[in-house]
């Protein structure tokens, strides 16, 4: 069993209705949460417990994203060449389709790595990641959850069959 006490933390609990907790604690046992309250109280209830003083930071739960695409990390900042697209399905034509179809195993777990460590990065610890990559159909929702187990993010995985 480890237990991690988080101290001298402003608490976010999303209860109903949401509570903001100044100057309290979270013990975490074996990575989930395990008891809450004030640092005063806490502290001397867990003395053998690993510590973490969080300098009065925010501490709340994870984030979730409900739609990502993993493989977009390719197309950050690309433009679409030509003229403007007219519509979404010219946007999927000229961009997105052409990126699919040029991934390779290694460009999936590349493009999940970088968009995990934006992820985690920015709070998000469970994800929904709807991919696409023809070209590696076989192995990808496979590669891209060993990138997911490797990062310690939870996520379910989809498999876009639009180009099959």
């Amino acid at each position: 069993m480890t237990d991690l006490l988080i101290d001298n933390a402003r608490l976010v609990t999303w209860n109903d209705p949401n509570e903001l907790l100044d100057d309290s604690a979270l013990l975490l046992r074996d990575g989930l949460i395990h008891d809450l309250g004030p640092a005063a109280a806490l502290g001397p209830r867990y003395p053998d417990a690993e510590r973490l003083d969080a300098h009065g930071q925010l501490v709340m739960p994870g984030n979730i994203c409900a739609h990502t695409h993993f493989y977009g990390a390719f197309a950050r900042g690309m433009a679409i060449p030509g003229p403007a697209p007219k519509d979404f399905p010219d946007i999927l034509e000229r961009l997105w389709w052409r990126l699919d179809r040029a991934l390779l195993d290694i460009d999936v777990e590349y493009s999940a790595l970088v968009s995990l460590v934006d992820a985690i990065k920015h709070g998000t610890t469970t994800l929904i990641d709807h991919h696409a990559s023809p070209s590696a159909i076989d192995s990808s929702l496979d590669q891209i959850g060993d990138a997911v187990e490797r990062a310690g993010v939870r996520a379910v995985l989809c498999l876009s069959l639009i180009h099959i």
